[in-house]
């Protein structure tokens, strides 16, 4: 496969995770938990089939497969400074500290940035290069497996006990503020008690080693060119391992996590099991894309999403000025009047304007705007 269509694979596959973070953020109301006031059984009872099922189709897994794209991405651009006969061993942490300059600029929006964490957790992909492919493998699948899950589990089994490595959240109660707060109100809390929310929560769910184990597992499939050079019979057996270990980790979950009656450990071993099962069933959602897109030579569906994809860092944070409007108190306040059912309508249109607007933009410019100016002050002469 050429190499443009390796490109244009891989804008598909970021667009269609963003889409659907980007649903997801909208029944969420962008991290605004709040019930609306209506009393309509009936939508209530769609608003919650639509909650659960979105969650199932894409929490953790579109953030997961978004994540693997960072660190392909990266060795991209580490393969075509070398081929330029340039180094890009320092550069990198110049890129990762304007990305974090970029997450401070959408924490005025949205709490729950994770720009400012893949800056920071995007780092150690430095040494990338001066690894082999297996040791950059075997790295990504401890990171993923979580070494602070796997201390926990040999605890569990060996001395029946278990050590809490989870941390208190902030005891603010945010959502006080995005009722009735103003937007320099609401911005303050974004930057100080609503991160560090966001953060104790990625540590809490095993986010902070999953990142760089998936930026690092990034790494190795772009080395190898797993998405366009590997075997099609390599992501078929792919594609039903994962399937058997979604089946796995949800019996684990409904025969075992469910009937755990201490507290301190349900809470513990149930976010476990399901981070493994959302990681896994990313996988076989991503054999069957590849799967589909090589059978097809790339013209499938899923190829509407790679303008989109292409400007991921610009959609990333239209989509949360565009929710933080709609649905804070400061805004629209929608949130008092939308279930999940609605902002799942209100996301579709939101997803269409973004995509129409991506494909204008990319016919008039070679990048995004935020794509632009990443790029521009990255390369600037130093």
């Amino acid at each position: 496969m050429a190499n443009n269509n390796r490109i244009v694979l891989i804008d598909a596959l970021r667009g269609l995770a963003l889409a659907g973070i980007l649903l997801l953020h909208h029944i969420e109301h962008f991290d605004f938990y709040q019930k609306p006031i209506y009393n309509i059984p009936w939508l209530i009872r769609i608003d919650r089939w639509v909650w659960d099922n979105l969650f199932l189709l894409v929490s953790g897994k579109a953030f997961a497969l978004f994540s693997l794209l960072f660190g392909l991405s990266y060795w991209i651009i580490h393969e075509n400074r070398v081929a330029k006969g340039e180094t890009y061993f320092l550069r990198h942490f110049w890129r990762m500290f304007i990305l974090i300059i970029l997450g401070i600029f959408h924490l005025v929006f949205f709490r729950g940035d994770i720009l400012i964490m893949y800056a920071i957790l995007g780092l150690p992909l430095v040494i990338a290069p001066y690894m082999s492919n297996r040791s950059i493998l075997i790295l990504s699948i401890v990171l993923l497996i979580n070494p602070v899950n796997i201390y926990t589990f040999g605890s569990y089994l060996i001395n029946n006990s278990v050590i809490d490595f989870r941390l208190p959240y902030p005891k603010v109660n945010i959502n006080e503020f995005l009722v009735d707060g103003s937007f320099l109100e609401v911005l303050k809390i974004n930057l100080t008690s609503g991160y560090e929310g966001s953060i104790v929560w990625s540590w809490n769910v095993g986010r902070i080693f999953a990142i760089p184990g998936l930026f690092f597992l990034g790494v190795y499939f772009s080395k190898t060119k797993m998405l366009t050079d590997k075997p099609l019979r390599f992501w078929y057996h792919f594609l039903v391992l994962t399937f058997m270990l979604c089946l796995v980790f949800d019996v684990i979950g409904d025969v075992w996590v469910q009937h755990i009656e201490n507290k301190l450990h349900l809470g513990i071993f149930k976010p476990i099991i399901d981070g493994y099962f959302k990681l896994v069933m990313m996988f076989f959602m991503l054999s069957l894309i590849v799967i589909i897109w090589r059978h097809n030579n790339g013209k499938v569906w899923a190829a509407k999403f790679s303008d989109f994809g292409r400007m991921g860092l610009t959609n990333y944070i239209l989509m949360s000025i565009i929710g933080a409007i709609l649905y804070y108190g400061w805004g629209a306040g929608l949130y008092k009047y939308c279930g999940s059912f609605t902002t799942f309508l209100i996301g579709i249109l939101a997803l269409i304007f973004q995509m129409k607007f991506s494909s204008w933009w990319l016919e008039k410019y070679e990048q995004g705007p935020l794509e632009k100016i990443w790029r521009k002050i990255t390369w600037i002469k130093m």
